[in-house]
């Protein structure tokens, strides 16, 4: 294998699994930090380890998030500093100034002021009454700072190698796409040969569900990863394409599960035992697979509205000529049509 071949092979999968990326990226902004802090003597030379420590609670796939998450560290360091110091007044014994300090803390965390960070609060209001006891102004000063110094160098090292993230969220609709299509065909199994009742629906769809909001997860922290990333402008074709492909998505899977929610019903229409009942069936099948079909294989759409066209033409045809309405077969055929043009 070439070393052409091999390093295409390593970005793939750096691409593919960000997490690879991501170690990296933190075991290079830890050493950074250590080596940063390391000339500066004086409190730095006895609590070095705060500045990779700080750099370490910053980095992350998304440049913005960075950027956020060392300001609300730095904050919730001297939020807890300023509860420990405050404690540390009362005339009482220990270790109950130690508890009335974490019990402060802790509601301030939850309060949100320092915002995904909010749990260093209790720990710094921890660390500067136990670890800095006797000297708890010299050793606040040197916590926050330090973690700020390490802080920054995170950000740095995310501003330097930013993540888009458009890899992981792509292979996520494509497993959507692909579950949404094997959701169709059971459904046209199920007609073809009556055993609707023989699926646990409510299992796939809580299955679908669980794919569609993780597809969804993906898509939103690849929207956050190209917000201040220099790298976002090269890719912007691709990444409005993927947004788009998302919402479609989002438009399928409600309406796969809206067709699975009309077969399950065993008060359907189209379930009754008549002809007109078995023709439904047999056009609504053909419309799932094709729907399938479309989903595997776009060049596959006129097929599909031909037979989601024949679909509406057979439930046209049912309730004249039976009276009934068909309500069901119906509804499968709207949410079907809107599927198609989402994904055209």
């Amino acid at each position: 294998m070439s070393t052409t071949t091999a390093v295409r092979r390593a970005r793939s999968a750096a691409r593919a699994h960000p997490a690879y990326f991501l170690a990296v990226k933190a075991a290079v902004a830890t050493m950074l930090a250590w080596l940063v802090v390391g000339p500066i003597g004086g409190f730095a030379a006895e609590y070095p380890y705060y500045a990779p420590l700080g750099a370490l609670a910053v980095v992350s796939t998304s440049v913005a998030v960075s950027m956020r998450s060392s300001v609300e560290v730095v904050v919730a360091i001297l939020l807890g500093a300023a509860i420990a110091l405050a404690a540390q007044l009362l005339p009482l014994p220990e270790p109950i100034p130690l508890g009335l300090a974490v019990i402060v803390a802790s509601l301030v965390a939850a309060s949100g002021v320092a915002g995904a960070m909010g749990s260093w609060v209790p720990l710094a209001a921890m660390f500067v009454l136990v670890a800095g006891a006797g000297e708890s102004i010299e050793y606040s000063a040197a916590y926050a700072g330090l973690t700020a110094v390490g802080a920054l160098v995170g950000v740095a090292v995310n501003v330097a190698l930013p993540q888009l993230l458009l890899t992981p969220a792509a292979i996520a609709q494509d497993q959507l796409r692909a579950q949404l299509a094997d959701r169709l065909d059971e459904l046209a199994d199920a007609l073809e040969q009556e055993v609707v009742n023989e699926l646990d629906w409510n299992a796939l769809r809580h299955s679908l569900d669980r794919t569609a909001r993780s597809a969804s997860d993906l898509i939103a922290q690849a929207r956050d990863a190209r917000r201040a990333n220099w790298k976002a402008a090269r890719w912007a074709g691709a990444a409005d394409h993927q947004e788009v492909r998302a919402e479609a998505l989002r438009s399928l899977a409600s309406c796969v599960d809206e067709v699975i929610a009309l077969v399950a019903d065993q008060r359907a229409e189209i379930r009754n035992d008549d002809d007109a009942a078995a023709e439904l069936r047999g056009r609504a099948s053909a419309a799932l697979r094709a729907v399938a079909t479309l989903l595997r294989d776009s060049t596959t759409l006129v097929d599909a509205r031909d037979a989601v066209s024949a679909l509406r033409s057979e439930v046209v045809r049912a309730q004249a000529r039976t009276g009934d309405h068909h309500f069901a077969a119906a509804a499968i055929t709207l949410n079907l049509e809107q599927a198609v043009e989402a994904w055209s």
